[in-house]
């Protein structure tokens, strides 16, 4: 399901951040931002999770997530 926002442009969408400290670990998902386009998204994300030393740092629009299970929900049949 994709969010909508309307707080300051018709077009803001919710980025995932994902991120990580060495070369050998996974990315995980470090949080999330909203931005009106990739450019600021991927300057929210630096800005607000910059506090590590990440090797790496991704966002990805939330709506190109694809969503394999999750806790509570059943799977489709």
């Amino acid at each position: 399901m994709a969010h909508t926002f309307n707080r300051v442009h018709d077009a803001v969408r919710e980025y995932e951040v994902f991120a990580r400290k060495t070369r050998a670990e996974p990315l995980r998902l470090v949080g999330s931002v909203v931005a009106p386009d990739v450019d600021l998204a991927m300057a929210y994300a630096r800005a607000t999770y910059d506090e590590e030393r990440w090797v790496e740092m991704a966002i990805c629009p939330h709506e190109a997530m694809i969503r394999l299970w999750a806790p509570g929900v059943e799977e489709p049949s």
